[in-house]
């Protein structure tokens, strides 16, 4: 059965957002030429304490191989606009390290991460040990309002608020990469696939096959990013976040 991927907190009212069906804000017409400048963003990776004990040894080289295939995902040419992730810091949460209490509910569970990431971060920029965005990756079954189909959850559009600009992730093998990249999606901006600002920029595009889609699927090869996710980035980009 497909897994539900994520209960993102939808907080996408923001004002001069140009969604299309409100009818409010007119959009303008797509661009034809993407903005090509890369833009770097530096991962904090934490894994709680039951990742260390389910991966052991080969903990480290997991998160690492799940990242780089994230990474991979926003490197494809559907995504429209060339965002580099790099995992800068690695934290394994255990007896010395203490994390953010671990609980099912995931609205709650983001909300505690992204309090205790804060205590890490520096904000010099050219500091190793800044980060722009948090991911936590834990084997606790995450669970929303009304199923523990959830896979993962995080804010939109919260790249550029070092309070919010975090995500997690529930590890369930190597399909936690499509998992990561649709909740980093989310900090980018990017909505659900099926939501109706989505709907209207897809026409008839198969929202199922993407990395937005609100379920895990079979994913498009060659088409990993929706018409609407690529808009989306490229408002937020070239709206001066993310640089």
């Amino acid at each position: 059965s497909m897994r539900g991927v994520t209960g993102t907190q939808r907080r996408w009212g923001t004002a001069g957002q140009c969604v299309p069906s409100t009818g409010g804000h007119r959009c303008p017409p797509p661009r034809q030429r993407f903005a090509s400048v890369p833009r770097h963003v530096e991962l904090l990776v934490v894994a709680d304490e039951a990742m260390a004990r389910f991966h052991g040894e080969g903990l480290r080289r997991y998160l690492l191989t799940v990242l780089a295939a994230a990474a991979r995902s926003f490197r494809h040419g559907s995504l429209g606009n060339a965002v580099e992730l790099r995992v800068t810091r690695l934290v394994v949460l255990g007896q010395g390290t203490p994390g953010p209490p671990i609980t099912p509910n995931a609205a709650q569970m983001l909300r505690n991460f992204c309090q205790w990431q804060k205590g890490l971060n520096v904000p010099d920029e050219d500091s190793p040990l800044h980060f722009d965005t948090a991911i936590l990756f834990t084997r606790q079954d995450l669970c929303g309002a009304s199923t523990c189909d959830t896979l993962g959850m995080a804010d939109v559009g919260t790249v550029c608020d070092p309070e919010r600009s975090c995500a997690i992730v529930e590890d369930d093998g190597l399909q936690s990469a499509f998992t990561a990249a649709h909740e980093l999606g989310h900090v980018f901006n990017m909505l659900h696939d099926t939501s109706p600002p989505c709907r209207e920029l897809n026409g008839r595009d198969s929202t199922a096959r993407h990395v937005m889609a609100p379920v895990l699927a079979a994913l498009e090869p060659g088409e990993m990013w929706s018409p609407c996710s690529a808009r989306f980035i490229t408002d937020f980009l070239d709206n001066g976040h993310g640089t």
